[in-house]
């Protein structure tokens, strides 16, 4: 009877009609995982291993799966010890989450919503959450952003995640998912800790992209703060696109990120400058050093020898390329603005646009000028590639 009544929860989980785009986000992805706990935290799952009704979970009930040679072994069920290829837990209800932490090596306890699913890849195990594509934007929005910010700033960084991950569907598409939860793609900690703002901003934008005047999604790059103007695609990433081009921003000006300075010894400079095929003559003028940055500049120079300011920013772990230096006294005091690569979207800018009253098209019509917010119906998969996956998957 138990597995008769497992056989038909799955059967209507598997013809359940779907509303939304679900995502395959790798979780964990950086570590060499080899045994996890997951935990029922809301509502209730069904776990399946090789495709077979195992077992149903209950908010508070665990268990704990280790890797075996190139099987998953689970601990805590009925059948004991029994070998897996792929498990999968997946929610019977779709408010259901739940939490998972990684024992070897050992993490910080994680929640996620939706559904889970563990297999073995090049020896370690594979940890993958498949969940609401809603739901995914609302936890990356507070990974990147934070929860102290205003509704309209959470819906323009809503609308700018969902773009950015449906036009990066393929970054991890033969490791069987589609996103990791690290800086190579977005940040993702998990599902929104509960900030009602936050989770409002991402079903209030459902659907909404941003493309360029061809439909073609756009490079939604953002960072933390331009320091009063915004970098060139081309300069950082040597890209041209006419909606990454620098723009004057007196938005984020007396944020927190604004300004910064570092200090480095003379000799330190001079040597730092020689090994990167500087040329100092004997007679030089330490005021020759100086180079002043009213705005945002390619290349440092010192008579004929030149290097770029984002080289600079990356060897000497900057905060910025935006940067003035100043020679004194034996020192090299370096007077930096903005925090971050500078490109797209200033992130302290439009939080304070926000609160000024600009609604969330505007302040993304501000930072990519010429650019277009359209449904996701209305945008051609056959001019942005990703699509397709998300369509076959859904």
């Amino acid at each position: 009877m138990q597995r008769l009544l497992l056989v038909c929860i799955l059967f209507i989980l598997n013809n359940l009609p779907i509303h939304s785009q679900l995502l395959r986000v790798g979780v964990f992805n950086e570590l060499n995982t080899k045994a996890v706990v997951f935990s029922v935290i809301k509502g209730g799952y069904l776990m399946t291993g090789d495709n077979r009704a195992i077992q149903t979970f209950k908010p508070g009930q665990n268990i704990y799966v280790a890797l075996e040679g190139d099987s998953l072994r689970c601990i805590g069920i009925r059948t004991d010890y029994r070998l897996f290829k792929v498990l999968k837990f997946d929610a019977m209800t779709d408010s259901a989450s739940f939490s998972l932490r990684t024992i070897e090596p050992q993490s910080n306890l994680r929640y996620y919503d939706d559904n889970l699913e563990l297999t073995v890849q090049l020896g370690k195990m594979q940890t993958i959450n498949i969940a609401d594509i809603d739901k995914y934007i609302a936890g990356v929005v507070e990974s990147e952003g934070g929860v102290k910010a205003s509704s309209e700033y959470y819906k323009t960084q809503a609308v700018l995640c969902r773009t950015y991950a449906l036009s990066h569907l393929d970054r991890h598409i033969e490791e069987n998912f589609y996103l990791c939860d690290g800086t190579h793609c977005q940040a993702y900690n998990g599902r929104n800790s509960g900030s009602a703002i936050i989770m409002k901003a991402a079903f209030d934008t459902r659907g909404l992209l941003v493309t360029d005047k061809d439909t073609v999604l756009i490079i939604a790059a953002f960072h933390s703060d331009c320091g009063g103007e915004t970098e060139s695609a081309r300069n950082v990433w040597l890209i041209d696109k006419p909606y990454l081009k620098p723009i004057k921003d007196p938005y984020c000006q007396y944020q927190k990120n604004f300004r910064w300075e570092k200090e480095f010894t003379l000799e330190q400079w001079k040597n730092y400058l020689s090994e990167n095929g500087f040329h100092f003559k004997q007679d030089i003028s330490i005021s020759q050093l100086n180079y002043t940055q009213y705005s945002r500049r390619q290349y440092y120079k010192v008579d004929s020898d030149s290097i770029t300011f984002q080289k600079i920013r990356t060897d000497l772990n900057l905060r910025s390329a935006f940067f003035s230096i100043e020679a004194k006294e034996g020192n090299i005091n370096i007077h930096g603005r903005g925090y971050g690569h500078g490109v797209g979207l200033c992130q302290e800018g439009a939080m304070q646009m926000s609160k000024l009253g600009y609604d969330f098209r505007k302040i993304i019509n501000f930072y990519y000028q010429g650019v277009y917010i359209k449904d996701l119906k209305d945008v051609p998969d056959s001019k942005n590639k990703t699509l397709k996956l998300i369509e076959k998957a859904n």
